[in-house]
């Protein structure tokens, strides 16, 4: 019995196994996006922090997520903006590392106003400021 081996046919197809596992394992991490859910607490009204409490006068009529160092904790601050009829409620924190800053993302959606208040604050488990911080906001689809 003689068995001829065609070497570059070999070789290719070796070469093109190493490409589709390459691919299944590469491929994923240029489109998805690698980040870390950051765990966080909602703070009541009555417990809010005077020194926050005298800083949203500025941000109320601006939709807008803000973080602030106060104590050696990290509170995340979300407005509404114009929004009048209208309140919000965060859905997810995450943070997200993109080219050595840290961008932190906070997911919010809009709710009847009588479910939820024109902003809220949020104590997380961060323990310094991130680099950047981006809003993404959507209204409840009830």
């Amino acid at each position: 019995m003689n068995i001829k081996f065609n070497i570059k046919g070999v070789i290719l197809g070796v070469v093109l196994v190493f490409f589709i596992i390459g691919g299944f394992l590469f491929l994923p991490k240029m489109f998805i996006e690698d980040s870390t859910p950051v765990d966080y607490t909602m703070i009541q009204r009555d417990a809010i922090p005077e020194k926050i409490l005298n800083i949203m006068d500025k941000y109320t009529n601006e939709e807008r997520a803000l973080a602030v160092k106060l104590d050696n904790k990290i509170y995340v601050i979300v407005t509404r903006s114009q929004e009048k009829d209208k309140g919000i409620e965060i859905d997810k924190i995450s943070i997200v590392k993109e080219e050595d800053k840290n961008t932190m993302k906070v997911e919010i959606t809009y709710k009847d106003k009588e479910d939820s208040y024109p902003f809220v604050v949020a104590e997380t488990n961060l323990t310094e400021l991130p680099d950047k911080i981006e809003l993404d906001s959507s209204d409840d689809a009830k």
